[in-house]
Protein backbone atom coordinates (compact mmCIF):
# COMPACT_ATOMS: atom_id res chain seq x y z
CA UNK A 1 0.00 0.00 0.00
CA UNK A 2 3.23 2.33 -0.82
CA UNK A 3 0.66 4.23 -3.49
CA UNK A 4 -2.00 6.06 -2.25
CA UNK A 5 -5.53 4.69 -4.46
CA UNK A 6 -8.59 6.33 -4.67
CA UNK A 7 -12.07 5.21 -4.91
CA UNK A 8 -13.22 8.49 -6.02
CA UNK A 9 -16.36 9.95 -7.11
CA UNK A 10 -17.11 8.69 -10.55
CA UNK A 11 -15.73 5.12 -9.92
CA UNK A 12 -16.97 2.12 -11.67
CA UNK A 13 -18.90 -0.24 -9.64
CA UNK A 14 -19.93 -3.56 -9.63
CA UNK A 15 -22.76 -6.54 -9.33
CA UNK A 16 -22.46 -9.71 -7.94
CA UNK A 17 -25.15 -12.66 -7.25
CA UNK A 18 -24.96 -14.63 -4.16
CA UNK A 19 -22.55 -17.84 -4.42
CA UNK A 20 -23.22 -20.01 -1.32
CA UNK A 21 -23.19 -22.73 -3.90
CA UNK A 22 -20.02 -22.43 -4.91
CA UNK A 23 -17.15 -24.58 -4.26
CA UNK A 24 -14.85 -22.13 -3.28
CA UNK A 25 -17.54 -20.32 -0.45
CA UNK A 26 -15.80 -19.78 2.92
CA UNK A 27 -17.85 -20.59 5.76
CA UNK A 28 -16.48 -17.88 8.21
CA UNK A 29 -17.21 -20.57 11.23
CA UNK A 30 -14.72 -22.72 9.72
CA UNK A 31 -11.26 -20.09 9.98
CA UNK A 32 -10.24 -18.21 12.56
CA UNK A 33 -10.53 -14.37 12.38
CA UNK A 34 -10.04 -11.82 14.81
CA UNK A 35 -11.63 -8.24 14.84
CA UNK A 36 -9.86 -5.35 13.23
CA UNK A 37 -10.78 -1.95 15.02
CA UNK A 38 -10.68 1.11 13.11
CA UNK A 39 -8.69 4.47 13.91
CA UNK A 40 -10.83 6.74 14.46
CA UNK A 41 -9.54 9.91 12.53
CA UNK A 42 -13.08 11.91 12.28
CA UNK A 43 -13.21 11.77 15.97
CA UNK A 44 -9.63 13.10 16.29
CA UNK A 45 -10.62 15.92 13.86
CA UNK A 46 -14.46 16.09 15.51
CA UNK A 47 -12.21 16.55 19.09
CA UNK A 48 -8.99 18.62 18.57
CA UNK A 49 -9.01 21.72 20.64
CA UNK A 50 -6.09 23.79 18.23
CA UNK A 51 -5.52 23.51 14.83
CA UNK A 52 -2.05 22.62 16.62
CA UNK A 53 -3.17 19.62 18.22
CA UNK A 54 -5.06 18.28 15.38
CA UNK A 55 -1.84 18.85 13.09
CA UNK A 56 0.55 16.44 15.89
CA UNK A 57 -1.95 14.10 15.73
CA UNK A 58 -2.31 13.75 11.94
CA UNK A 59 1.28 13.38 11.95
CA UNK A 60 1.32 9.87 12.87
CA UNK A 61 -0.36 9.28 9.34
CA UNK A 62 1.81 11.55 6.97
CA UNK A 63 0.16 9.97 3.55
CA UNK A 64 -3.23 10.55 4.73
CA UNK A 65 -2.43 14.12 6.32
CA UNK A 66 -0.54 15.06 3.06
CA UNK A 67 -3.82 14.42 1.29
CA UNK A 68 -6.22 15.51 3.28
CA UNK A 69 -4.47 19.07 3.89
CA UNK A 70 -3.31 19.88 0.16
CA UNK A 71 -6.01 17.65 -1.89
CA UNK A 72 -9.15 17.34 -0.39
CA UNK A 73 -9.15 20.51 1.91
CA UNK A 74 -6.92 22.88 -0.38
CA UNK A 75 -5.64 25.13 2.13
CA UNK A 76 -1.89 24.58 1.43
CA UNK A 77 0.97 22.27 0.41
CA UNK A 78 1.94 18.87 1.54
CA UNK A 79 5.28 20.15 2.34
CA UNK A 80 4.32 23.08 4.45
CA UNK A 81 3.26 19.79 6.90
CA UNK A 82 6.82 18.72 7.71
CA UNK A 83 8.87 22.19 7.74
CA UNK A 84 9.04 23.70 11.26
CA UNK A 85 9.46 27.18 9.91
CA UNK A 86 5.65 26.85 8.55
CA UNK A 87 3.86 25.46 12.01
CA UNK A 88 2.38 28.56 12.17
CA UNK A 89 1.11 28.99 9.01
CA UNK A 90 -0.50 25.01 8.96
CA UNK A 91 -1.87 25.49 12.33
CA UNK A 92 -3.82 28.53 11.96
CA UNK A 93 -5.04 27.15 8.55
CA UNK A 94 -5.95 24.30 10.82
CA UNK A 95 -8.22 26.17 13.10
CA UNK A 96 -10.09 28.18 10.44
CA UNK A 97 -11.07 24.81 9.28
CA UNK A 98 -12.03 23.16 12.32
CA UNK A 99 -13.41 26.20 13.61
CA UNK A 100 -16.03 26.91 10.39
CA UNK A 101 -19.56 26.81 11.30
CA UNK A 102 -20.63 24.94 8.48
CA UNK A 103 -17.86 22.00 9.33
CA UNK A 104 -18.93 22.14 12.61
CA UNK A 105 -22.08 21.10 11.28
CA UNK A 106 -20.97 18.45 9.26
CA UNK A 107 -18.51 16.80 12.44
CA UNK A 108 -21.39 16.67 14.32
CA UNK A 109 -23.63 14.68 11.46
CA UNK A 110 -20.87 12.21 11.07
CA UNK A 111 -20.23 12.18 14.78
CA UNK A 112 -24.10 10.99 15.54
CA UNK A 113 -24.19 9.13 11.95
CA UNK A 114 -21.55 6.88 12.79
CA UNK A 115 -20.79 7.17 16.21
CA UNK A 116 -21.16 3.07 16.40
CA UNK A 117 -19.06 1.46 13.49
CA UNK A 118 -18.65 -2.10 15.08
CA UNK A 119 -20.96 -3.60 12.14
CA UNK A 120 -18.64 -2.23 9.26
CA UNK A 121 -15.41 -3.33 11.53
CA UNK A 122 -16.86 -7.19 12.26
CA UNK A 123 -17.61 -7.27 8.07
CA UNK A 124 -14.68 -6.13 6.93
CA UNK A 125 -12.48 -8.41 9.79
CA UNK A 126 -14.63 -11.32 8.20
CA UNK A 127 -14.04 -10.12 4.83
CA UNK A 128 -9.81 -10.30 5.13
CA UNK A 129 -9.70 -13.76 6.82
CA UNK A 130 -12.12 -15.11 3.76
CA UNK A 131 -9.42 -13.54 1.41
CA UNK A 132 -6.93 -15.00 3.28
CA UNK A 133 -8.34 -18.22 3.47
CA UNK A 134 -8.97 -18.56 -0.09
CA UNK A 135 -5.35 -17.17 -1.34
CA UNK A 136 -3.62 -18.98 1.76
CA UNK A 137 -2.40 -16.03 2.91
CA UNK A 138 -1.85 -14.17 6.41
CA UNK A 139 -2.65 -10.47 5.90
CA UNK A 140 -3.42 -8.28 8.26
CA UNK A 141 -5.00 -5.08 7.32
CA UNK A 142 -5.65 -1.94 9.30
CA UNK A 143 -8.77 0.20 8.90
CA UNK A 144 -9.60 3.95 9.55
CA UNK A 145 -12.56 6.24 9.10
CA UNK A 146 -11.65 9.70 8.24
CA UNK A 147 -13.32 12.92 6.96
CA UNK A 148 -12.42 13.82 3.26
CA UNK A 149 -14.31 17.09 2.44
CA UNK A 150 -16.35 15.19 0.26
CA UNK A 151 -13.80 13.72 -1.98
CA UNK A 152 -13.33 10.30 -1.76
CA UNK A 153 -14.79 7.32 -0.03
CA UNK A 154 -12.03 4.97 0.29
CA UNK A 155 -8.45 5.10 0.01
CA UNK A 156 -5.54 3.45 0.56
CA UNK A 157 -2.01 5.26 2.77
CA UNK A 158 0.16 4.56 6.21
CA UNK A 159 -0.74 0.95 5.74
CA UNK A 160 -3.88 1.40 5.90
CA UNK A 161 -7.34 1.72 4.12
CA UNK A 162 -9.15 4.56 4.86
CA UNK A 163 -12.73 5.16 4.91
CA UNK A 164 -14.32 8.48 4.07
CA UNK A 165 -17.14 8.41 6.18
CA UNK A 166 -18.82 12.35 5.02
CA UNK A 167 -19.55 10.12 1.69
CA UNK A 168 -22.15 7.46 3.26
CA UNK A 169 -24.25 9.89 4.83
CA UNK A 170 -27.31 9.44 3.36
CA UNK A 171 -28.92 10.69 0.24
CA UNK A 172 -31.76 12.13 2.70
CA UNK A 173 -28.71 14.18 5.14
CA UNK A 174 -29.21 17.79 4.87
CA UNK A 175 -26.19 18.31 4.38
CA UNK A 176 -25.82 16.02 1.55
CA UNK A 177 -29.31 17.67 0.02
CA UNK A 178 -27.26 21.37 -0.06
CA UNK A 179 -24.36 20.19 -1.91
CA UNK A 180 -24.18 21.85 -5.38
CA UNK A 181 -24.66 19.88 -8.24
CA UNK A 182 -21.20 20.42 -9.80
CA UNK A 183 -19.77 19.21 -6.28
CA UNK A 184 -21.52 16.02 -6.33
CA UNK A 185 -24.26 15.03 -9.45
CA UNK A 186 -27.70 14.01 -8.39
CA UNK A 187 -26.80 10.23 -9.40
CA UNK A 188 -24.12 10.05 -6.97
CA UNK A 189 -26.08 11.52 -4.24
CA UNK A 190 -28.48 9.26 -4.47
CA UNK A 191 -26.04 6.12 -3.55
CA UNK A 192 -23.88 8.10 -0.39
CA UNK A 193 -25.38 5.54 1.41
CA UNK A 194 -23.60 3.35 4.28
CA UNK A 195 -24.94 0.32 3.20
CA UNK A 196 -22.27 0.49 0.52
CA UNK A 197 -19.06 0.51 3.01
CA UNK A 198 -18.19 -2.73 2.84
CA UNK A 199 -18.52 -3.72 -0.64
CA UNK A 200 -16.21 -0.09 -1.60
CA UNK A 201 -13.70 -1.48 0.80
CA UNK A 202 -12.91 -4.89 -1.26
CA UNK A 203 -13.40 -3.40 -4.49
CA UNK A 204 -11.02 -0.42 -3.71
CA UNK A 205 -8.83 -3.42 -2.21
CA UNK A 206 -8.86 -5.68 -4.80
CA UNK A 207 -8.34 -3.49 -7.76
CA UNK A 208 -4.92 -2.46 -5.95
CA UNK A 209 -3.48 -5.96 -4.96
CA UNK A 210 -5.72 -8.40 -7.46
CA UNK A 211 -6.96 -6.76 -10.61
CA UNK A 212 -4.74 -7.31 -13.80
CA UNK A 213 -5.56 -6.10 -17.27
CA UNK A 214 -6.61 -8.98 -19.94
CA UNK A 215 -6.20 -6.71 -23.06
CA UNK A 216 -7.58 -3.96 -24.83
CA UNK A 217 -11.31 -5.40 -26.22
CA UNK A 218 -14.15 -5.12 -24.64
CA UNK A 219 -14.29 -8.71 -23.52
CA UNK A 220 -10.99 -8.50 -21.94
CA UNK A 221 -11.82 -5.23 -20.00
CA UNK A 222 -15.31 -7.13 -18.55
CA UNK A 223 -13.76 -10.30 -17.68
CA UNK A 224 -10.92 -8.64 -16.06
CA UNK A 225 -13.28 -6.87 -13.98
CA UNK A 226 -15.40 -9.67 -13.74
CA UNK A 227 -12.92 -11.41 -11.74
CA UNK A 228 -12.90 -8.27 -8.73
CA UNK A 229 -16.50 -9.03 -8.97
CA UNK A 230 -16.54 -12.60 -8.60
CA UNK A 231 -13.59 -12.31 -5.43
CA UNK A 232 -16.14 -9.75 -3.36
CA UNK A 233 -18.81 -12.42 -4.34
CA UNK A 234 -16.84 -14.74 -2.00
CA UNK A 235 -15.38 -12.33 0.37
CA UNK A 236 -18.63 -10.50 1.60
CA UNK A 237 -21.36 -13.69 0.42
CA UNK A 238 -23.73 -12.22 3.92
CA UNK A 239 -23.84 -8.58 1.74
CA UNK A 240 -27.43 -8.01 -0.45
CA UNK A 241 -26.65 -8.43 -3.57
CA UNK A 242 -27.25 -5.45 -4.91
CA UNK A 243 -24.91 -3.35 -2.34
CA UNK A 244 -22.29 -5.55 -4.01
CA UNK A 245 -22.28 -3.11 -6.96
CA UNK A 246 -23.82 -0.17 -5.57
CA UNK A 247 -27.03 -1.00 -7.35
CA UNK A 248 -30.66 -0.48 -6.10
CA UNK A 249 -32.82 -4.15 -6.22
CA UNK A 250 -34.27 -2.71 -9.41
CA UNK A 251 -31.45 -2.03 -11.22
CA UNK A 252 -30.06 -5.49 -10.20
CA UNK A 253 -33.10 -6.72 -11.29
CA UNK A 254 -32.73 -5.04 -14.62
CA UNK A 255 -29.81 -6.60 -15.30
CA UNK A 256 -31.26 -9.74 -14.74
CA UNK A 257 -33.80 -9.16 -16.67
CA UNK A 258 -31.81 -8.06 -19.82
CA UNK A 259 -28.70 -10.36 -19.82
CA UNK A 260 -29.61 -11.92 -23.06
CA UNK A 261 -30.46 -8.36 -24.22
CA UNK A 262 -27.39 -6.93 -23.36
CA UNK A 263 -25.30 -9.97 -24.83
CA UNK A 264 -27.49 -9.26 -28.10
CA UNK A 265 -26.28 -5.74 -28.30
CA UNK A 266 -22.84 -6.34 -28.58
CA UNK A 267 -22.73 -9.05 -30.57
CA UNK A 268 -24.85 -7.37 -33.42
CA UNK A 269 -22.82 -3.77 -32.97
CA UNK A 270 -19.58 -6.27 -33.61
CA UNK A 271 -18.33 -4.84 -29.78
CA UNK A 272 -16.96 -7.86 -28.31
CA UNK A 273 -13.43 -7.30 -29.63
CA UNK A 274 -13.56 -3.58 -29.87
CA UNK A 275 -10.56 -1.13 -28.80
CA UNK A 276 -12.05 1.87 -29.49
CA UNK A 277 -12.51 3.60 -25.93
CA UNK A 278 -15.20 5.58 -27.25
CA UNK A 279 -17.23 2.82 -27.84
CA UNK A 280 -16.93 0.93 -25.19
CA UNK A 281 -16.25 2.98 -21.83
CA UNK A 282 -20.46 3.91 -21.35
CA UNK A 283 -19.94 0.10 -20.65
CA UNK A 284 -17.92 0.95 -17.44
CA UNK A 285 -18.64 4.74 -16.58
CA UNK A 286 -20.31 5.49 -13.70
CA UNK A 287 -23.17 7.88 -14.02
CA UNK A 288 -27.14 7.32 -14.03
CA UNK A 289 -27.64 5.13 -16.58
CA UNK A 290 -25.73 2.90 -19.70
CA UNK A 291 -26.09 4.75 -22.89
CA UNK A 292 -28.11 3.71 -25.36
CA UNK A 293 -29.97 0.82 -22.52
CA UNK A 294 -32.60 3.48 -21.41
CA UNK A 295 -32.85 5.54 -18.32
CA UNK A 296 -34.40 2.31 -16.06
CA UNK A 297 -30.74 0.43 -17.08
CA UNK A 298 -27.80 0.99 -14.47
CA UNK A 299 -24.34 2.10 -14.78
CA UNK A 300 -21.39 -0.62 -15.69
CA UNK A 301 -23.33 -2.88 -16.49
CA UNK A 302 -20.09 -4.01 -18.77
CA UNK A 303 -18.80 -5.41 -15.37
CA UNK A 304 -21.74 -7.09 -14.61
CA UNK A 305 -21.78 -8.92 -17.28
CA UNK A 306 -18.56 -10.07 -16.70
CA UNK A 307 -19.06 -11.07 -13.69
CA UNK A 308 -21.68 -13.69 -14.90
CA UNK A 309 -19.04 -14.81 -17.54
CA UNK A 310 -16.81 -15.38 -14.56
CA UNK A 311 -19.59 -17.06 -12.63
CA UNK A 312 -20.33 -18.90 -15.41
CA UNK A 313 -16.50 -20.48 -15.74
CA UNK A 314 -16.30 -20.89 -11.66
CA UNK A 315 -19.51 -22.96 -11.84
CA UNK A 316 -18.37 -25.62 -14.80
CA UNK A 317 -14.86 -26.04 -14.04
CA UNK A 318 -14.87 -26.30 -10.52
CA UNK A 319 -11.75 -24.49 -10.59
CA UNK A 320 -10.47 -22.67 -7.54
CA UNK A 321 -10.29 -18.77 -7.16
CA UNK A 322 -6.72 -18.82 -7.47
CA UNK A 323 -6.28 -20.88 -10.63
CA UNK A 324 -9.75 -18.66 -12.08
CA UNK A 325 -7.91 -15.13 -11.27
CA UNK A 326 -4.94 -16.07 -12.50
CA UNK A 327 -6.37 -17.43 -16.03
CA UNK A 328 -5.58 -14.71 -18.80
CA UNK A 329 -6.96 -16.33 -21.69
CA UNK A 330 -10.04 -14.44 -22.38
CA UNK A 331 -11.42 -17.32 -24.80
CA UNK A 332 -10.90 -19.68 -22.54
CA UNK A 333 -13.18 -17.86 -19.69
CA UNK A 334 -15.68 -16.51 -22.75
CA UNK A 335 -16.54 -20.12 -23.72
CA UNK A 336 -18.55 -21.69 -20.53
CA UNK A 337 -21.02 -18.31 -20.80
CA UNK A 338 -24.19 -18.70 -21.68
CA UNK A 339 -25.94 -15.67 -21.96
CA UNK A 340 -29.43 -17.81 -23.01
Amino acid sequence: MKKPIYLLLFTIFISFSQCNNDTNYIDINTINWELTKATRVDQIIYNSKSGKELHQKLLNYPELYENFYSRMLKIGHKNELFDTSKINLVTNNLNKFTEDSIMQIVFKSIDSTFRDISYYENEISKGFARYNALFEKNLKINIGTFYSNFNATVLESDQTIWIGLDMYLGKNNPIIKLLPPTTLPQYYRDKMEKKYIVSDVFFGYLMTSVYKPLGDEFLARMLAYGKVAYLIDLIIPDEEEENKFRYSKNELEWCKRNETYIWEHIIDKKLLYEKDPAKINVFFSDGPYTKNFGKESPSGIGIWLGYQMILDHAKKTNKSALEIITENNIQTLLNTYEPY
